[in-house]
This record gives C-alpha cells, sequence and structure tokens, in this order.
C-alpha cells in the first residue's frame, strides 16, 4: 500500500479514530499479499502494541465460518437449504409472530403459518432477531419476566416469538446462531469441535474459537473493546461490558475471538475457489442470492433506512441493490464504483468488516474493536482501506499486463 495510505491510519490512531487496526488484503494472482498493523490493543496505561495475530472479538464475522460449515452438511447430503430445521430444533416449530403490544400492554400474538426453512436462517429471512437491538422484543423479554443477566445459553439468550412469516422479510437477527444449533444436531458435534475438524484444519488453523474453547494464552491475548462517547473521545469499554467470556455454548452467528491471521486464510480460500472448503459447486452457491422476492424487497427496504443501515458496518450506497448469499450481503445491482456484482461483504458488531469479491479477484479484511457498530469515524477508515486494495489490486494487475 501506498506511504501516504499508510500515514493516515498512524493519523487516525493519534486522533483517537481507533486504539489500533489490523489489515490484510490477498488477490487471486497472489501479486498483492498485504498485512498491517497500527496503534495499540486499547486506550491506557494497560495499552501494549497491536500485533497482527493479537485476538480480537469477531462478533458477527462468525456467521460465515457456520455458514460455510452449513454449505459443507449440505454437500454432504446431511440436510438441504429447503429443511425444515423444526425437526432438528423444537423451539423454532411453532414459535408465534409478535405484532405489538395493546392497550394493556399484553403482547399480540398469532400463530405462524410457515415453516423455518435452513435456507432461511441461513439468510436472515426467518423472522428472529436481536432482543437487544429490536425494542417491540425488548419489552417482551420483560414482560415474561425474563432476565437479561443469565444469557450464557441459546435458549436463554434467543428464544424469543418471530417479528414476521419465514420467507417474507428480511430482518438481520439469530438465525445463524440456530443454524449452529442445526449443524450441532445433524453432525453430532459441538460446532467448535465441527468447524476445527472440517474448516479449521485445511489451514492449519488453531486460534480461531467459541468462548468455552479459548485457552487462557488467548484470554490473557483478548484485545479490549473501546467506546465512542458523546464527546467523540474513545474510552474503554467498562470491564464488566468488555471481554465476555460467559458464553457456555457455541453461538454461531457471534460467538468466535480468532486470530485474523488465521481468519484470512478462510477469505482467500473462498477468494480461490480452491476446494480446500468446499466444491466449485457449492462455493457457487454460496455466493449466489437466495432471498424470496418478498425477502429481496424487504432487504432492500432496510438497507434504504439510514437509521438502520448506520448501524451496519461498512458503506453501503444507497443506488445498489443487495441480496444475501450463504455467508454475508451480496452486491446484487446498481453503480457501486468499486465492487462488482457478487461481491459479498459482512462484518462484526467491534467494527469489524470484510469483502470477498471473486470478480475483481480480490478479498480483504479489516480488524478494530470499537463500539459502537458502524462508528462514522471508523467506517470512514473502512472505506479507504477498501478503496486503496481496490486500487492497488488493479494497478498490479495493470503492471502485470
Amino acid at each position: 500500500m501506498s506511504s501516504s495510505f499508510e500515514r493516515k491510519f498512524e493519523q487516525a490512531v493519534k486522533d483517537g479514530v481507533f486504539p489500533g487496526a489490523i489489515l490484510m488484503a490477498k488477490d487471486k494472482s497472489g501479486t498483492l499479499d498485504y498485512a498491517k498493523v497500527f496503534g495499540n490493543t486499547c486506550i491506557g496505561d494497560d495499552a501494549r502494541p497491536l500485533q497482527l495475530n493479537s485476538i480480537l472479538f469477531l462478533a458477527s464475522m462468525t456467521k460465515l465460518l457456520t455458514s460455510i460449515a452449513a454449505m459443507q452438511i449440505i454437500e454432504k447430503g446431511l440436510i438441504s437449504l429447503d429443511t425444515d430445521v423444526g425437526t432438528y430444533i423444537p423451539e423454532l416449530a411453532s414459535q408465534p409472530i409478535l405484532h405489538g403490544f395493546d392497550d394493556n400492554d399484553k403482547p399480540i400474538l398469532t400463530e405462524r403459518k410457515n415453516a423455518i426453512k435452513f435456507v432461511h436462517l441461513l439468510t436472515h429471512s426467518n423472522g428472529t432477531a436481536y432482543d437487544k437491538t429490536v425494542p417491540i422484543l425488548r419489552k417482551y423479554r420483560e414482560s415474561i419476566g425474563d432476565n437479561p443477566k443469565d444469557r450464557t445459553t441459546m435458549k436463554s439468550k434467543c428464544v424469543y416469538p418471530l417479528l414476521f412469516e419465514p420467507g417474507t422479510y428480511w430482518g438481520y437477527g439469530t438465525g445463524l446462531d440456530w443454524a449452529g444449533k442445526v449443524i450441532e444436531k445433524v453432525t453430532k458435534q459441538f460446532l467448535q469441535d465441527y468447524l476445527q475438524e472440517n474448516v479449521f484444519a485445511p489451514f492449519g488453523i488453531k486460534r480461531i474459537k467459541f468462548t468455552p474453547y479459548l485457552t487462557e494464552e488467548m484470554k490473557k491475548e483478548a484485545t479490549k473493546i473501546a467506546l465512542r462517547i458523546p464527546t467523540g473521545n474513545l474510552v474503554n469499554l467498562p470491564a464488566r461490558r468488555n471481554i465476555d467470556f460467559e458464553d457456555a455454548e457455541c453461538f454461531g452467528g457471534h460467538g468466535c475471538y480468532a486470530d485474523l491471521t488465521d481468519y484470512v486464510k478462510i477469505l482467500e480460500s473462498l477468494l480461490l475457489d480452491d476446494e480446500k472448503l468446499l466444491s466449485k459447486a457449492s462455493t457457487a452457491v454460496m455466493f449466489s442470492p437466495h432471498l424470496t422476492p418478498e425477502s429481496r424487497k424487504g432487504i432492500n427496504q432496510v438497507f434504504g433506512m439510514k437509521e438502520v443501515v448506520s448501524l451496519f458496518v461498512g458503506k453501503f450506497p444507497e443506488n445498489v441493490t443487495y441480496d444475501w448469499g450463504i455467508g454475508g450481503v451480496l452486491v446484487d445491482t446498481g453503480n457501486d464504483d468499486h465492487r462488482k456484482k457478487g461481491t459479498m461483504i459482512w462484518s462484526g458488531m467491534p467494527n469489524n468488516f470484510w469483502f470477498v469479491d471473486r470478480e475483481k479477484g480480490v478479498c480483504g479484511l479489516f480488524g478494530t474493536q470499537v463500539y459502537p457498530p458502524g462508528d462514522s469515524q471508523v467506517e470512514e477508515m473502512i472505506d479507504l482501506f477498501e478503496r486503496e486494495v481496490y486500487a492497488r489490486a488493479g494497478a498490479e494487475r495493470g503492471a502485470k499486463l
């Protein structure tokens, strides 16, 4: 990358945009192989230099790993995208739909008509949501006397009514957490064990783990999360809300911590389509749109809501339409000035971000640990990084020609 680009990141650390950042990018030819780290692990006296292999909370970047596992068991014929997951997970067999509350503050619930298919879980079109981000679900939780302090298992964290009929809309939520439980039922393995044997082992990956499997070494190395306060400054998130090692299960939608030098190996494999993870046919399915027309309309309504899309990490231009693959959001149509149609993108709550553009032949990974998600200052640096990767990949291809 250019020296001026790297100076901007060095300045961003000094300006308090983030305590530190890890950047990695690769192209299909092998010409672009970039890895650079800036800044520190946290704010204050405890800060130490951030390393390329520092441990970060992946949060929703976990979803890609679970999605790959899902495609593997589909490829093996153990399940299909259209399987009714209620046959594996009783909690998903009959949840009602929550419409709101009546004048007496009683929840308005109706019986649902549609089954939840595996594909619905994998594409956020199943109707579940994270209660922390949806006021109506928080109110429902309070109405049933649910204790938010005891939330270390799927049953205590994710068993709530649906917000819409499966397959009829789009809402970011707990689908991949539930998909992880389906994978465990089908394979008769804990999700960590399945991933280690089938997703991580081909690359020698040993430092991507769910909370219950974290080694003491990884816990000590875990980078603290910084919080942007109203003044615009960063502070370390209070200890009780910072590094959370309390989860008792593998949450396939948000539960992993990782060394990003391991995670980028997964992105590169998908870019190269090297069949270490999936057959070429299965990878093509991953990078294909999977939403129903109703859900596709829904996702584009959601991505058109500035107050909602501002919470997503990365920039999503209004003149582009989106769909969902098996693993992330897909650029569908429109005039994105660098991402090509079929580019897959997603992120994690601490403003982590990744993309794989198979047509342009490039992938990138941005790691930091800053709340809240969609932080505007961090987002500008993500956009700068993404554009630099595309520019560099294009320049190097031109040089080879």
